[in-house]
């Protein structure tokens, strides 16, 4: 479907059509329906709203509480009416509204924070989700942590917000209250570990930029732990590399433990 168009040089029955799905895309403000649409096209436009709204509501549940019910209708409204899909499945809806909210950035007032927010939420249904690529040949445990090749698990994405977005809620007033708010909100980095555990349950964990910057060498390379730390080592000028092997090895073992390392493969 697409939005709004000059469709008077098509087909009658193509002309149809396009009212029908302009109609459907914006019932309160399309005045067309008495004069050549069935009533039932009622029914379908309350049905295609309240599918979507369902969808998007058990998606987004924080940012609808943060924006609020008014709002919140308004902001579906519009990317009912104005977002071209690129896919008609139901389970692709949360991904066709991120993309709405990123590339079409939408003519409403919204916080400062919802674009951070509602990709830490779109990202969870992401993990839970995403299909797992285990390695066949790793080892469960590190096995001589040195001389093995760390395996990262198969279900992890590394995220970068602006704001503290596991801390967001409707029930904390900095947040709720933000048309109200006259100071713009203050940026932080903040760096997450978003992964899916053995248990398949989805964690988040904070990371400083150092054991985040690990995992990026870990994702692109595949080579062993000491090469690895001795990368790293190098990159953040660290006068010691024989002590800093120490310190990564703490790292390394507690991403093991966290599974977001899940076991380890020899070198070819």
């Amino acid at each position: 479907m697409q939005p709004y168009s000059n469709h008077y040089s098509r087909p009658k029955f193509q002309q149809y059509q396009q009212q029908f799905v302009d109609y459907l895309r914006d019932p309160k403000n399309d005045l067309s329906l008495s004069d050549s649409l069935p009533e039932a096209s009622k029914v379908y436009a309350e049905l295609l709203s309240s599918t979507i709204e369902d969808c998007l509501r058990t998606c987004f549940p924080v940012c609808r509480e943060i924006l609020g019910s008014v709002i919140w209708q308004q902001l579906v409204g519009l990317f009912i009416k104005n977002h071209s899909c690129q896919s008609p499945l139901y389970r692709e809806i949360p991904n066709e509204f991120m993309a709405y909210l990123i590339n079409e950035k939408p003519m409403i007032e919204l916080p400062e924070f919802m674009l951070d927010l509602a990709h830490y939420e779109w990202i969870e249904l992401i993990l839970e989700t995403e299909e797992a690529n285990e390695h066949e040949n790793s080892f469960p445990i590190l096995v001589k942590p040195l001389t093995m090749i760390p395996v990262l698990n198969p279900v992890l994405h590394l995220l970068h917000y602006r704001y503290p977005v596991q801390s967001i809620s409707a029930s904390n007033e900095e947040w709720k209250n933000w048309q109200a708010r006259k100071e713009p909100y203050e940026q932080k980095a903040i760096i997450l570990a978003g992964y899916r555990d053995k248990h398949y349950k989805v964690k988040f964990v904070e990371l400083n930029s150092i054991t985040a910057r690990l995992i990026e060498i870990l994702q692109k390379q595949t080579r062993n732990q000491e090469h690895v730390l001795l990368q790293l080592a190098d990159e953040i000028n660290y006068s010691d590399p024989k002590k800093f092997m120490i310190f990564g090895m703490d790292i390394l073992q507690q991403l093991a433990e966290q599974q977001i390392i899940t076991g380890a493969i020899n070198e070819p």
